[in-house]
């Protein structure tokens, strides 16, 4: 009897540890948008005043300031540097979250530039490097000469991955400069729509989402994604050769239904009005954002 009242109290106490868990989960889930990283946002609501973080860092803690994303409601406030990194904008108030599959809510727009070698960096030249097709025991020869040092000091090499280069994109205004180009001009998204209006032309990263319904054509071997993501304006058509990497690409996009997808490709008119095509030689030109 004895035994049997210690069972049950063992099995209720295991019970409540198990879902206290799961609730502290489902918490740390439903908010884990808030705690990621900006290193820009604005004073205002009507995004009219930027503010880059390390400018920010005189500012009072308590300071209110809002996301890059006019959609998204989500409050910052600048962090103090903790000897790691940088200066950077969070949302801390559980009240006041990043909305769902915001960009910047996503660590995919942390960027730390001195890490880089901005005077090296080509965005053509980036880009088209995405467009060749290497080996896997190239990569890993690549990788080792990365970071090779002289005298000591290792060398700053430029951006090179799409998510790199995405990276860098999102963490500052598209007005700004980069190895002496415009952001907008190397991305399509929300924030540079106003720019493309009158399509996406030749080298460009576009920031899109997943077709509604019907999204590819295995006949052809293609893929359909919309962007800009709020609007969806425009259709943007992966071609395919390899088999291979079509039905990777075509499995993550499914898999990943509400998520952004960033693609890098060179850009043409379709067959039908504002439609894009580029096409896919390398998984290296198609990256998911979670």
């Amino acid at each position: 009897m004895i035994y049997c009242i210690q069972d049950k109290l063992l099995f209720k106490c295991l019970l409540n540890c198990y879902t206290y868990t799961l609730i502290i989960k489902k918490k740390k889930n439903r908010f884990k948008g808030g705690y990621n990283m900006s290193a820009y946002a604005y004073r205002d609501r009507n995004r009219t005043e930027v503010i880059y973080a390390s400018e920010a860092m005189t500012e009072n803690i308590d300071t209110l300031f809002f996301c890059p994303n006019k959609d998204c409601n989500a409050h910052l406030h600048i962090c103090a540097v903790d000897g790691s990194r940088k200066a950077y904008f969070r949302a801390t108030h559980k009240q006041f979250p990043h909305i769902d599959n915001c960009p910047f809510a996503s660590s995919a727009n942390h960027f730390d530039s001195d890490k880089f070698n901005e005077e090296a960096f080509s965005f053509d030249d980036a880009i088209n490097n995405l467009f060749l097709v290497k080996k896997e025991s190239e990569r890993n020869r690549n990788q080792r000469n990365i970071g090779e040092h002289n005298n000591g000091e290792p060398n700053k090499q430029p951006i090179k991955t799409l998510r790199q280069i995405y990276s860098m994109c999102k963490s500052r205004p598209v007005t700004d400069m980069y190895a002496g180009k415009k952001i907008r001009d190397m991305i399509l998204d929300d924030r540079s729509a106003y720019y493309y209006t009158k399509g996406c032309f030749e080298n460009k990263i576009v920031e899109a989402r997943r077709q509604v319904g019907h999204f590819f054509e295995d006949e052809s071997k293609r893929v359909f994604l919309k962007a800009p993501t709020e609007s969806g304006k425009y259709t943007f058509v992966l071609q395919f050769d390899e088999e291979k990497i079509y039905g990777k690409i075509k499995t993550e996009i499914k898999k990943n239904r509400d998520k952004l997808f960033i693609v890098a490709g060179k850009w043409e008119s379709a067959e039908k009005y504002n439609h894009f095509i580029s096409n896919i030689y390398s998984d290296r030109q198609v990256k998911v954002i979670r």
